[in-house]
């Protein structure tokens, strides 16, 4: 896994990214094995240090919004893109297009969204 420094120390920083990151690969490797290791990188904003668009799996900190139970409407929370497929190397490319967008940074949305693209994209296996 690779993150850049996050909110916590970059005033660039939509999100903050290491502990989010440790915290949720931990949740998301006791749910899901892979037949080879995957580079998932996290980055705090679009400037991707965490270079996300050319991992396998990128969290790109972002716009998200969820419903707000009390009121019933809409509100901004801390979000991501996940970028998927980026590729290094002589031959490498960047994942351009976001996979998905408007993640909050939430473990359990954050969890089942890339337990579902590692079973779908990577042939990831569930544990039981």
């Amino acid at each position: 896994m690779v993150s850049c420094t996050g909110a916590q120390f970059c005033p660039l920083g939509l999100i903050e990214t290491k502990a989010p990151a440790e915290r949720i690969m931990k949740k998301v490797d006791a749910r899901v094995e892979v037949p080879k290791q995957l580079r998932i990188h996290w980055t705090g904003c679009p400037n991707s240090c965490g270079q996300a668009q050319a991992a396998d799996i990128g969290i790109m900190g972002g716009p998200a919004k969820k419903l707000n139970p009390e009121t019933g409407k809409m509100v901004a929370v801390p979000g991501c893109q996940i970028f998927v497929g980026g590729t290094i190397g002589e031959s490498g490319h960047l994942s351009l297009e976001p996979y998905k967008k408007g993640i909050p940074i939430e473990d359990e949305i954050l969890v089942e969204e890339l337990v579902e693209i590692i079973v779908s994209q990577f042939n990831g296996k569930l544990k039981h």
